[in-house]
């Protein structure tokens, strides 16, 4: 699909003037941003707004400053606050405000790696380690059913179909008899008062007949 040229203002210039957007070169990075009317009488400001004015508002404005910096300044400009990778680069990012005129407040300038990120990230990995650990008591529960289901299917032939069951006595009982139960056994109740713990199970079927609700 064609892109729509710009439509021309009375004076022959785009209208590209009308809206005020700048396109800046800086060290060899393109940058659009709006006018900087913010930081008006700045000396970023007023060479802006010199050239601008005196080009068609399609011509680039150069400056030669580094680009990767300036991204920096106009995400102050923009938001009034930046945060900066490291202290080396809150340190340069001064010396810029410095060089264009901008009288930058530098507490909001913030250092990502810094005691807010280290809480930051010590909330992820306690996350992390939370939904981890849930996920171990979830192997070890399926295992678990695994093993009583077998055992169940071989004591069941002789002793009948509700049985006493040694069990791990650090397996999550609620995932534990969500396991049992998607293998046909149901959980009549657990024993956890005296070691080792032990669960009461039968058939799905038989569950009425031998339920003594509660754990």
């Amino acid at each position: 699909m064609p892109r729509r040229k710009k439509q021309a203002s009375l004076d022959g210039k785009t209208d590209n003037i009308n809206t005020g957007i700048v396109r800046l070169n800086v060290g060899g990075t393109r940058y659009e941003a709006a006018r900087l009317m913010r930081f008006e009488g700045s000396m970023l400001s007023n060479l802006i707004s010199g050239k601008w004015k005196e080009g068609n508002g399609q011509n680039e404005i150069f400056l030669d400053r580094d680009g990767k910096l300036f991204a920096y300044i106009l995400a102050y400009l923009r938001c009034n606050r930046v945060y900066v990778p490291d202290l080396s680069v809150q340190s340069a990012l001064r010396d810029e405000f410095q060089y264009f005129g901008i009288d930058a407040d530098m507490s909001k300038v913030s250092v990502t790696d810094d005691f807010v990120t280290i809480n930051e990230l010590s909330k992820e990995i306690k996350k992390s380690e939370k939904a981890n650990l849930q996920k171990k008591k979830k192997i070890a529960a399926i295992k678990e059913s695994y093993r009583l289901v077998g055992e169940f299917s071989v004591l069941a032939e002789t002793l009948g179909l509700y049985l006493r069951h040694d069990i791990d006595d650090n397996v999550d009982k609620k995932l534990l008899r969500a396991c049992l139960l998607s293998r046909g056994l149901h959980v009549v109740s657990y024993n956890t008062d005296s070691m080792p713990h032990t669960v009461d199970l039968c058939v799905i079927g038989l569950k009425d007949k031998f339920d003594k609700s509660g754990e």
